[in-house]
């Protein structure tokens, strides 16, 4: 459904009553966009507005993974043809720089825009591009193994070779096969890891210790095995907390982070503050099939199976969420320690996540000195499983501009 495949760019001004783009199949709408500067302020004259408006849909472009290349029309609509000549000089400076043709684009004038706007766009963009879909490839090597640290035997997958590492690290309600809609994504272009943390899935908690502490230095030590020297991390909720300390402990190996719908542990007035009457070990789980706390319901209505599979996968191992749940909300990092995470930083979050809402993820990545949010519309605490192919391009946005 078209519907649970919108999202959110951080930063970029929009009304409350739409998105900034959403997903058909593997067709990008991008909502109309004005040239505003900061919050609903417009850049001055219309030749400033053209340029600002196609940097801003760049943005979300970006954000799905996309480039102009992408763009198959754009849409322009102009309050008075009487600026056709300043904007459509814009306009060609600006894909003058570009390689290839321009999209195709129409242009319509005499129009009554939001905010005295000069003009608006929108454009519609397709994931396989102009060259096609994505070439088909060989299946990407897997391999399994166990790291012994700590005397705990972690299981670990790697899936893929070449580029920078991914390594992904699950929440309370997931293990290493949580992944399943990323880690073959991911794994055609790069190396792609996997794991369970200590009681979880195949790993061993036999000292019953499992929690961010031991995590980040059992992430850390899986990370030594694997001779990976530099990764991009990536944590899902209980996972933030995983990686936000293996980052603090050790910032030189991590290229950058990714929060998924976690708080990682960061904390400060304004975080608790959103967090305020929110109690994340609470909310009640009925006994329908696919109900869990860290799904939107709708997910059970759209999608049967895979609401089973994400309950049935969350019952795997031997942990116990009554002790490990005030380990993780216990586990805190102030602003000064915040700051050392200098990393390229991307916290992404479901807008109907109950059990850390998009306002405390928005704290979070307030606190960090290099981060961006993105909001995805729809999905619940779990947009990576709920939503994967939104999910999928907008970390995959954020990689790519990594790798630029």
């Amino acid at each position: 459904m078209v519907e649970h495949r919108r999202f959110i760019v951080d930063g970029l001004a929009r009304l409350p009553q739409f998105s900034h783009a959403g997903w058909a199949g593997d067709t990008l709408h991008v909502s109309g966009t004005l040239g505003t500067i900061e919050g609903m302020s417009l850049a001055d004259g219309a030749a400033a507005q053209t340029v600002q408006a196609l940097d801003n849909m760049g943005r979300i472009l970006a954000e799905a993974g996309l480039g102009w290349e992408h763009v198959a029309k754009v849409d322009v609509f102009l309050a008075d043809m009487a600026d056709a000549a300043a904007y459509n000089e814009a306009y060609g400076r600006y894909f003058a720089d570009r390689p290839g043709p321009p999209p195709a684009r129409i242009t319509v004038g005499g129009c009554e825009l939001a905010l005295d706007a000069r003009l608006e766009m929108q454009c519609v963009a397709s994931r396989s591009g102009p060259a096609g879909p994505r070439p088909t490839r060989p299946a990407p090597r897997r391999r399994t193994l166990t790291v012994e640290h700590d005397k705990e035997s972690l299981y670990v997958e790697v899936l893929g070779e070449g580029g920078t590492p991914l390594v992904l690290c699950h929440g309370l309600g997931g293990n290493h096969a949580i992944w399943l809609h990323q880690a073959a994504h991911f794994a055609v272009d790069r190396t792609v890891v996997v794991w369970d943390h200590r009681g979880f899935g195949r790993s061993t908690d036999r000292a019953d210790r499992t929690g961010p502490e031991v995590a980040a230095t059992d992430l850390l030590a899986i990370l030594e095995h694997l001779e990976i020297e530099r990764a991009d991390l990536v944590g899902q909720s209980m996972g933030g907390w995983t990686v936000v300390g293996a980052a603090i402990t050790r910032p030189e190996v991590v290229r950058s982070l990714v929060l998924a719908d976690t708080l990682g542990g960061l904390h400060d007035a304004n975080v608790e503050a959103a967090m305020a009457g929110v109690e994340p070990a609470s909310l009640p789980v009925s006994g329908r099939v696919g109900s869990h706390p860290a799904i939107d319901p709708s997910l059970v209505e759209r999608d049967p199976a895979m609401a089973l599979l994400y309950q049935q996968l969350g019952g795997m191992g031997t942990m116990d969420p009554s002790a490990v749940v005030p380990r993780i909300l216990g586990t805190r990092h102030g602003p000064a320690v915040v700051l050392r995470l200098t990393m390229p930083t991307l916290c992404v979050v479901g807008d109907r996540d109950r059990l850390f809402p998009p306002a405390a993820v928005r704290a979070v990545s307030d606190m960090l000195p290099d981060s961006r949010l993105v909001e995805i519309a729809g999905a619940g605490h779990s947009p990576y499983f709920e939503d994967p192919a939104t999910w999928n391009a907008v970390v995959e946005g954020f990689l790519a501009s990594l790798d630029r």
